[in-house]
C-alpha cells in the first residue's frame, strides 16, 4: 500500500479537482517518481503555493487516512494503477486516485453508459430510467449513476434487476451515505456492484463536490443518457461534461408541459434524442464489438421485461406457476393475492408491471405475520420461485418496503 500513501499525499498538496494534477502526470512514470521529485518548478510561479506543498515529504497525515481506509475496507485506485479508468485519463483534472467499496472490475473492459436525471423524478421517468438501465445491463453493459435520489436510483435499480454491474460515483467522501434514506441502495452495491468516489475519508466538503463528481461520471462512460431533467437540474452539469469529453450524449423527450424541460432544451440544442435503447448500445458496440450485444428480451413468467416487447414467432412463453397452498395457521395471519397474472409476448409493459407488482404484493402479505421470515419460507408460502423472489427482495430492499433481519430473515417495513 506504499503507492496508496503517495496517492493521498499528492491529493492533499494540490487538493481536489486540481488540473495541475494532469501536467504532473504528463511528466513522470509513477507516483514514486513524483514524491521523489525536488524541483517541480515547472507548475509556473503562479503555482508557487502548490509547489512548497509538494516539496513537503512528511505523509503522516496520509498514513492516517491510509489506516482509515484499510480499516473500512476501502480499495484505492491511482492514476498508474492497471485498474484505473482510462477515459478519465483524458479528462480535466482527473482524480489522483478512486476510493471505492464494492467489486472492483476492470471497467476499462466494459462498456459503460451513464443514466443520469433528476431527483424529483416522474414516474415517467422512474419508468424510463429503469427500463433503459435493464436493457444496456442485459446488454452487457455496466450502468453509471450518481446514487442520488430520483433517475439515479432507478438507474442503479433497472441494472440490478437485470443482474448487471452498476457503478455509484458520489459526489461525497467514500464510506458516507447521502442521503440517508438511500443506505439500502448503497448496502446493495456495496454487495453486487462498485460505489467510488475521489474523496478519502474525512475528506474536506466544498459546495463544488456534487457538480464536480458529475465529471467522473461521463469521463467513465462512452455514452450518457439525461432521463429526466428540469431546467437547473445537476444532470445538465453531466450533459456538458460528455459533451466536454467527446463522449455520445442523448437525451430523452419530455412531454410537452412538463418539468422534465432540461432534456427538450438539451435536444432543440443538438442533442439526439434517445427514442430506442439500441440508439445507445449501437455507440457501445462500436468500442466493444465483444462486450456489447445488443439485448431481445424474452418475455416469461420469471422475467421482468424492461427492454422492446419481443417480436412475434418467438417460442410460446411457459405458464406461470400455480401458488402452493400456505398452511392453515398462515392463512390465518396473511391475505395473499391468489393468482399471479400470466405475461404474453403480446402483452405490454403495463401488463409485465402488473406481473411484477403481484409478486410485490404476494411477498409483502406474507411478510406481514408475526415473524421474520427466511427465503424458503417466502418460497414456500408464496409458490414464487426462489430466483424471483431473492431478485424481488433486492428490489424492495432498495425501495424500502422490506427490513432485512439478523439470520437473513426479511420482514415488511410496514406492520399491519
Amino acid at each position: 500500500m506504499k503507492d496508496a500513501l503517495f496517492y493521498i499525499w499528492l491529493q492533499q498538496a494540490l487538493g481536489l479537482y486540481s488540473r495541475n494534477v494532469k501536467d504532473i502526470f504528463a511528466r513522470f512514470d509513477s507516483i514514486t517518481e513524483i514524491y521523489n521529485c525536488d524541483d517541480f518548478s515547472f507548475l509556473g510561479e503562479k503555482r508557487d503555493k502548490y509547489i512548497k506543498r509538494l516539496e513537503n515529504k512528511d505523509t503522516s497525515a496520509a498514513f492516517e487516512i491510509l489506516k482509515r481506509c484499510e480499516a473500512m475496507g476501502v480499495n484505492i485506485t491511482g492514476y498508474y494503477d492497471e485498474l484505473y479508468p482510462k477515459g478519465l485519463k483524458s479528462i480535466d483534472a482527473p482524480p489522483a486516485a478512486l476510493y471505492s467499496i464494492g467489486i472492483l472490475k476492470d471497467l476499462n473492459k466494459i462498456p459503460c453508459v451513464a443514466i443520469v436525471g433528476t431527483r424529483d423524478m416522474s414516474e415517467r421517468g422512474k419508468t424510463t430510467a429503469e427500463k433503459l438501465a435493464y436493457t444496456f445491463a442485459k446488454s452487457g453493459a455496466c450502468v453509471v449513476s450518481g446514487l442520488a435520489k430520483g433517475i439515479d436510483t432507478a438507474a442503479h435499480r433497472g441494472a440490478i434487476m437485470a443482474d448487471g454491474f452498476t457503478v455509484g460515483v458520489l459526489g461525497n467522501p467514500i464510506g458516507d451515505i447521502y442521503p440517508k434514506e438511500n443506505i439500502k441502495a448503497f448496502e446493495t452495491l456495496y454487495k453486487r456492484g462498485l460505489v467510488i468516489s475521489e474523496l478519502y475519508p474525512s475528506a474536506p466538503r466544498t459546495r463544488a463536490d456534487f457538480p464536480n463528481r458529475n465529471r467522473i461520471i461521463s469521463g467513465l462512460c462512452s455514452a450518457v443518457v439525461i432521463a429526466e431533467a428540469g431546467e437547473k437540474s445537476g444532470a445538465l452539469i453531466t450533459a456538458r461534461h460528455g459533451i466536454a469529453q467527446g463522449r455520445s450524449v442523448f437525451a430523452v423527450p419530455a412531454e410537452i408541459g412538463s418539468e422534465a424541460v432540461g432534456t427538450n432544451a438539451l435536444i432543440k440544442q443538438g442533442i439526439p434524442p434517445l427514442l430506442d435503447p439500441n440508439d445507445v448500445l449501437n455507440v457501445l458496440s462500436l468500442g466493444y464489438p465483444d462486450g456489447c450485444e445488443i439485448y431481445e428480451p424474452a418475455v416469461t413468467e420469471q422475467l421482468r421485461s424492461y427492454g422492446n416487447k419481443s417480436k412475434g414467432g418467438e417460442a410460446k412463453p411457459k405458464q406461470a406457476p400455480k401458488p402452493k397452498q400456505a398452511p392453515k395457521s398462515e392463512q390465518k395471519k396473511t391475505q395473499i393475492p391468489e393468482t399471479i397474472p400470466e405475461i404474453t409476448v403480446e402483452e405490454s409493459d403495463e401488463a409485465q408491471e402488473r406481473f411484477a407488482g403481484a409478486c410485490s404484493e404476494r411477498i409483502l402479505a406474507v411478510l406481514r405475520g408475526v415473524k421474520p421470515l427466511s427465503i424458503d419460507e417466502i418460497v414456500h408460502l408464496t409458490g414464487i420461485p426462489v430466483s424471483e423472489v431473492m431478485a424481488e427482495l433486492t428490489l424492495m430492499e432498495i425501495d424500502g418496503s422490506v427490513i432485512s433481519a439478523v439470520g437473513g430473515r426479511y420482514i415488511s417495513a410496514q406492520f399491519n
